[in-house]
This record gives structure tokens, C-alpha cells and sequence, in this order.
């Protein structure tokens, strides 16, 4: 699991209502209580139900790109009594609205 802030500059973030969604699956992208914060998942999680929202999904052909990151130079850190790697630098992407996104 990737997990990273949506930052606009200037523009105030308020929270996301939660949805009807599907399951956590691998290349889902979900917000994180009602966000900023969002994860991007690397495997299928069936075990987490509902806890997430999900938002949209990595193409296939980048999922790739999403696995290297999680490679990227890192240290450990606890939150909230889980071990976490988080990643010595970050990591800047723009997201973009698929023209042919929908879920089934």
C-alpha cells in the first residue's frame, strides 16, 4: 500500500462524504477517513470491507510505476502500533480523470 496527501495550493481541502463503494482491489485508490490523505493499493484487501472509499483506480499500464515506488529508499517509523516504511523523499504525481473510468 501506497499512502500520500492530495495537496492543491491555495485551495482548502474539506472532507469527502463516504459512498457506496467496491472492495479494496490492487491498483484501487481510496481516501483515508474523509481525506486529504489517500491510499493506493498494491494487492486485493477483501479483509477491509467498507473502511475505505475508493475514488478511482491506477491503469493497468501504470500499475508498474506504483510497485516501484514502493521500492524507493525509505525508513521505518510505528503508527498507531503498525511498522510503516515511509519514504526518505517525496514523491510528486498529477492525477487526471479517465475519460472511460467508471466502476462495475
Amino acid at each position: 500500500m501506497l499512502q500520500g496527501t492530495l495537496e492543491v495550493d491555495g485551495v482548502p481541502f474539506n472532507g469527502i462524504a463516504r459512498e457506496g463503494y467496491p472492495a479494496v482491489q490492487g491498483g484501487s485508490i481510496a481516501w483515508v477517513g474523509s481525506g486529504p490523505e489517500f491510499l493506493i493499493s498494491l494487492a486485493n484487501h477483501e479483509e477491509w470491507k467498507d473502511a475505505y472509499t475508493v475514488f478511482g483506480h491506477v491503469l493497468p499500464e501504470d500499475m508498474a510505476i506504483a510497485e516501484e515506488m514502493a521500492l524507493l529508499p525509505a525508513s521505518t517509523d510505528v503508527w498507531s502500533n503498525v511498522t510503516v516504511k515511509v519514504l526518505r523523499d517525496p514523491v510528486y504525481f498529477k492525477v487526471k480523470r479517465s475519460s472511460h473510468a467508471s466502476f462495475v
